[in-house]
């Protein structure tokens, strides 16, 4: 064969079994597909049945699955989903999944199914992190509420109601002395989860957000903070992920690749880097352009494919990802 005859992809997936045959490369196939559909935080919306969009964007990820043929993968959704669609998932995937609530390791509930080949996931230990442990001292005055405050009792986990024009749900003052409900995303008009402090109504700052979800401080830095609230109510609790990811028992010396599908603000990679893999390739599957600004702005290597339909080509297959990288 005459290498120079050959195409720049053809030298790429040349290159890639050379490196198959020489090394271990393991794939991970991570992602949740977006709940909207399936939640019961919108019940004008919810579908509880396996067709329409919902069942559709779940597809896609099956469908990469069933192409990339992953050494392990790792689905996520709402625990709220409907018999009906949670009976045809655990028949796709051919087993049950774990079912993880992220209060265990955060200061905000987060009910999600996980269905993965990693065996024997325990049930993560009780961290006992509170919505005050993870508060900020110095708060800026634009977070602040001037509305009356209604049924004020602190012994309760949502201590007292706001009195103004919205969803009961977004009226409910939490107390820092319990957990927070789960972050849903934000869409402005004061959406954003509140909190009791110091005998006055605040929301929750971007910050907050973050280490509600066990990300780094600063990490949606890169957007405006209605986007970095979006991110993260749409996102995953990464001590969770990390939790379930380190049970697969791979080296952190591998060379690991991965495909995100529905890739969010990259949580994924994140957990990664933070369980101290350094040989990783990520190819992300996103759409939205704030979300993807999070992700290139703290890992600016991931490789971004587009939109997660691809994978319903004839021709899609991992190959074809190593040729979006060149």
């Amino acid at each position: 064969m005459v290498i120079g005859c050959l195409c720049r992809k053809h030298l790429r997936v040349a290159y890639y079994i050379k490196r198959k045959e020489e090394f271990i490369i393991i794939k991970f196939l991570i992602g949740g597909s977006p709940c909207t559909h399936w939640s019961i935080c919108r019940p004008n919306e919810r579908e509880t049945v396996s067709s329409g969009i919902g069942w559709e964007l779940f597809q896609n990820y099956s469908i990469a699955r069933q192409k990339f043929k992953p050494d392990f993968y790792l689905y996520e959704n709402v625990a709220s989903m409907g018999e009906q669609v949670y009976t045809e998932i655990c028949k796709d995937f051919s087993h049950t999944p774990y079912r993880i609530n992220s209060s265990l390791v955060s200061a905000a509930d987060r009910d999600r199914y996980y269905w993965s080949n990693i065996k024997d996931v325990p049930q993560p230990q009780e961290r006992g992190i509170l919505l005050k442990d993870i508060m900020e001292s110095v708060i800026d005055e634009k977070y602040f509420y001037t509305h009356p405050l209604l049924n004020i009792d602190t012994t309760k986990q949502v201590c007292a109601t706001m009195d103004f024009k919205i969803n009961e749900m977004h009226k409910r003052i939490f107390n820092p002395n319990f957990k927070l409900h789960t972050l849903t995303t934000c869409g402005g008009g004061n959406t954003q989860k509140k909190v009791f402090d110091n005998g006055r109504a605040r929301k929750l700052t971007p910050t907050e957000y973050e280490r509600c979800m066990t990300l780094p401080d600063g990490y949606t830095k890169a957007v405006a903070d209605t986007h970095r609230y979006t991110g993260c109510g749409n996102g995953w609790t990464a001590e969770v992920i990390i939790h379930i990811l380190k049970h697969a028992n791979v080296p952190l010396d591998e060379e690991i690749v991965v495909l995100s599908m529905y890739d969010g603000i990259a949580t994924g990679r994140y957990c990664f880097d933070k369980m101290g893999y350094t040989n990783v390739k990520y190819y992300a599957y996103e759409i939205d352009k704030y979300a993807m600004q999070v992700a290139m702005s703290n890992y600016p290597d991931i490789v971004q494919c587009g939109d997660a339909y691809q994978v319903r080509e004839n021709d899609w297959c991992f190959e074809n990802l190593l040729d979006v990288a060149i």
